[in-house]
């Protein structure tokens, strides 16, 4: 009830926010006498108007700040023919881009490119935001997303400096940080976690279809949530420009490595993802009564397919306008890896040797609506997402395994079939209202539902003997074979409440001397985890077919005891083993944050904030290790505290195109409710657990940003950072037989300090008389990072006293060459893609034991994509065309470094046709 109330409350207060009520016209001029190179010092202005502006030395003009309408824009230069355009539209919140040439004749409108964006759809418009910003921001658009061939918002953060992807890992790291010092954010909203393993939501959940762009801040503001280190990632989801759109679009590609496979897939698992349920069905411990096979299926010819749609409309109420956009997209794709994973002791001897094949197919289906209502100069709008992602998995493990194949002659043979189905289900009512020419309000609110279920996991362990041929039943602990039923629930709501006053008469009539902002933001998350695992218990070992495995585990074998079927809470009479284990969290954060914003003068600007943040959490469990539900003994974890963070940004202007940058923050990084719940999730070659006594860590952020623009999107930047966080958290090995992982304070202090460089630049650009054009571009960012962390916890025997961060590479390196040829009849972009990273840990040693190291690989794609006519595009991709081998090596006592995991993940080729009205 009081959630509800909360929600209404927020209702109440939304009066209004998503866009500005001004529009921009941008661009780029070129002398059409010297083969199209940039035209600086030419005259912009709007006819009729005193709006005006001249190009600078790259041909790089902008007139913001426009009320929406028609209007003619008039460019004109000493010596030249002055062109005139009617009819240019400017859009509220729109970027207008008037590419064009000037020369001794006049050039005719159709050579002139016109196209309407949103400011985060266009490459160069958020370029331009981030040069005027006062913050350390960057942005990918849409038009950077489709040149570099990138699928959904994590590879868009891929190809950012600093920025990488961890094998086995979801998410990325930023600056070495992981998935626990980031934050992700839809819209400006927090988003939810459909995994209860990490923190953020899957980014690659989120398809290209639906994002306008995907925006990486590194450093803190106070309009931020505080927990965060590495960065917080905002994705902005696209929105109608324009009158209306349709689009339909198709494609289809396979993996080299899948598509020829005799391909195992679950059974009970379906090609739309849907059909397994997440509800057990046994009702007695003695009656088998499992819908689905414990073998799995086969098929052939695995081919990948995706659509999509995008239908969208404008409709004129009197004056003001409702745009109307509904998005869906449906993707498929087959991988399969074959390879080796080993388990070593401190000497280098294999615990366990298993060659492996591994099956995978992954199903997505996307639909987004839109509501977008503009009255006045006020603006109220709807999200709706809705994501459902299905990954279907089996798996084949061969060889050596202590405590399974003791015998020389015997082998392990090790099956499992896993499901993992997850639903985001995410509603936002954005707002803003101009109460005056100086005073803004904005508040935005969302309800957001997830559902992560893992529906009759399947796992088998069987011993095979060479001498006779045959397999049979490991025996010893129940675990080996199992069934194995999850599902979690979170809601969240969520509220952010801004008022924004703008102070002081600047040089200029259209902007302030400063800004101040107060706000208040809210988050109550709550999260409800369930498992039930069944063994099966053999009294003794019993030969099975591994292409048939129910001929033994079936009605007839319990029934006459040949095994018998328990659940990890055992056996007893005060309670009833087929209630699940769960593990239960709330989260309360109630935030308030104020900022300045103050223009000295044309070079400096400063902003300072301050962030007062209480957060409330809360974890009761009753696990297959531990409760705090039912064991007076155990308390649940609460962790409660109140953090004051402070926050600047300092700005300065040495020219127009030459900005420095420096801020400085504290942050904080909070245990999430699976890191401190004692909860045992086991996989083939480990186990993971959680720490109740887990305590929060403090971060101190200092960076500092050179930037230097020459014209359209080419710029140069240099970054240098530091970062000390206190009481830092790692997953680490854990003191004991099993191979098991869990999450510690490893020491008192981590240190990261590093540097970015990112160059984006047009080799050349030609345009003919004909209305044709040629670019080549280039764009590279590299990072070398520092980092060091003191590993002085007792409780967990580390190899080294201090060691280098978990997940961060030394060196990260992106970069893309693009051609591209225009022209009335057709255009074609087609883009090299190289992405880079140096050896990184993956795993800390302990024990004496090597850390373990992911070997720093190259990825290659190449991307082309074009319109053959006004309707119909193309598109071709072939990605990882090197298809290096993935590898994980641990050095041993002796000095010899020992490959513990391999694989290749295959070259995927694919091809698409849209077309659009």
């Amino acid at each position: 009830m009081n959630k509800f109330l909360v929600l209404i409350a927020f209702l109440l207060t939304s009066i209004v926010n998503a866009q500005e009520t001004t529009g921009s016209i941008a661009g780029k001029l070129t002398d059409r006498e010297m083969n199209g190179e940039p035209l600086p010092f030419a005259n912009v202005t709007i006819k009729g108007t005193s709006k005006g502006t001249t190009s600078d030395y790259d041909g790089l003009y902008v007139l913001d700040k426009i009320e929406p309408g028609t209007y003619t824009v008039v460019f004109s230069f000493v010596g030249y023919e002055t062109l005139e355009i009617p009819n240019v539209k400017v859009v509220a919140g729109k970027v207008t881009e008037i590419n064009t040439g000037l020369g001794a004749s006049a050039a005719t409108l159709d050579e002139v490119v016109i196209t309407t964006v949103s400011r985060r759809d266009s490459e160069v418009a958020l370029l331009l935001e981030q040069k005027g910003a006062i913050e350390m921001i960057e942005n990918i658009s849409a038009q950077e997303l489709a040149r570099k061939g990138v699928g959904d918002a994590q590879g868009a953060l891929t190809k950012m400096a600093g920025v990488s992807k961890q094998e086995g890992v979801k998410n990325v790291f930023v600056r070495g940080l992981g998935d626990r010092y980031n934050s992700t954010t839809l819209n400006g909203l927090p988003l939810p976690s459909e995994d209860p393993e990490y923190k953020n939501v899957a980014l690659d959940f989120f398809d290209s279809n639906i994002i306008n762009s995907v925006g990486i801040n590194k450093t803190f503001q106070s309009s931020l949530y505080g927990d965060f280190a590495g960065a917080n990632i905002n994705i902005i989801s696209k929105e109608l420009y324009g009158k209306e759109t349709i689009k339909v679009g198709f494609g289809s590609g396979f993996n080299n490595r899948a598509v020829n496979e005799d391909f195992e897939t679950v059974d009970g698992a379906s090609w739309f993802g849907y059909g397994l349920s997440s509800d057990s069905p046994i009702t007695s411990l003695d009656t088998y009564s499992f819908e689905n096979s414990m073998g799995s299926n086969n098929q052939n010819s695995q081919i990948n397919t995706n659509g999509n749609f995008q239908l969208g409309k404008k409709f004129d109420i009197g004056d003001n306008n409702l745009k109307t956009l509904l998005i869906g997209s449906f993707d498929s794709k087959y991988s399969y890896n074959e390879g080796n994973t080993k388990e070593i002791n401190a000497q280098g001897l294999p615990l366990r040797d298993l060659d492996f094949q591994k099956y995978q197919y992954n199903v997505s289906q996307i639909l987004m609506a839109n509501l977008d209502y503009g009255f006045g100069e006020n603006n109220l709008s709807f999200n709706s997402l809705y994501i459902h992602n299905n990954t279907q998995s089996v798996g084949n493990y061969f060889g050596q395994s202590a405590n399974i194949s003791e015998e020389t002659d015997d082998s392990a043979y090790i099956k499992r079939q896993q499901v993992n189905d997850n639903t985001v289900f995410v509603n936002q009512l954005l707002s803003e209202f101009a109460l005056t020419d100086r005073i803004n309000l904005q508040a935005s609110i969302g309800y957001n539902m997830t559902r992560a279920n893992e529906p009759d996991r399947r796992q088998n362990t069987f011993v095979y003997n060479q001498t006779n041929d045959n397999y049979r039943v490991a025996v010893g602990t129940p675990g080996y074979n199992l069934r194995f039923f999850s599902d979690l629930e979170e809601n969240e709501i969520v509220g952010h409440l801004n008022a924004s006053y703008a102070f002081g008469a600047a040089d200029s009539k259209e902007q302030q001397k400063g800004i101040i902002n107060v706000g208040y933001d809210y988050r109550n998350t709550d999260r409800r985890f369930n498992f039930l695992q069944f063994n099966h218990d053999f009294g003794s070992p019993v030969n099975v077919n591994p292409n048939n495995p129910d001929l033994v585990f079936n009605q007839e074998n319990l029934s006459n005891g040949t095994f018998r079927l328990v659940t990890n809470s055992g056996f007893g009479d005060d309670f009833n083993p087929l209630d699940p284990f769960f593990y239960e969290g709330e989260k309360d954060i109630h935030a308030g944050f104020t900022n300045a914003f103050y223009k000295f003068n044309e070079a400096f600007t400063l902003n300072a904030g301050l962030r007062v943040e209480h957060i409330d959490q809360y974890v009761n469990w009753d696990t297959n290790l531990s409760s705090s539900e039912n064991n007076q003994n155990t308390d649940p974890s609460t962790i409660e505290n109140t953090y004051f963070l402070p926050s600047f940004t300092a700005k300065y202007n040495f020219n127009e195109n030459s900005i420095l940058r420096l801020t400085g923050s504290k942050t904080y990084t909070f245990p999430q409710f699976k890191e401190v719940a004692p909860f045992l999730y086991e996989d083939v070659n480990f186990s993971s657990f959680g720490n109740p006594n887990l305590e929060a860590s403090d971060n101190y952020n200092l960076d500092m940003k050179y930037e230097f623009y020459f014209g359209g999107n080419q710029i140069i930047s240099l970054t240098g950072f530091y970062k000390k966080i206190k009481n830092p958290i790692n997953r680490v090995q854990v003191n004991s037989a099993a191979n098991q992982l869990s999450y510690i304070n490893s020491g008192a202090e981590a240190d990261v300090a590093g540097a970015e460089l990112e160059v984006r630049k047009t080799v050349f650009n030609i345009e003919s008389g004909e209305s044709k054009k040629h670019e080549l571009a280039f764009g590279l960012n590299t990072s070398y990072l520092y980092s060091r962390q003191d590993l002085s916890n007792r409780s967990t025997n580390f190899t080294n006293s201090e060691d280098e961060l978990e997940g961060a590479s030394p060196w990260v390196l992106n970069t893309d060459l693009t051609y591209n040829y225009d022209s009335n009849k057709f255009n074609l972009m087609s883009s090299v893609v190289l992405n880079y990273f140096s050896d990184r840990i993956y795993s800390l040693g302990v024990q004496q034991q090597g850390n373990i190291v992911e070997t720093g690989i190259p990825t290659l794609d190449f991307i082309a994509t074009g319109t053959i006519s006004k309707h119909w595009g193309i598109n071709a991709k072939i990605k990882n065309i090197l298809d290096p081998e993935f590898k994980l090596t641990q050095d041993d006592i002796n000095g010899g470094t020992n490959t513990i995991n391999n694989f290749k993940k295959g070259t995927v080729f694919s091809v698409g046709l849209s077309y659009s009205l």
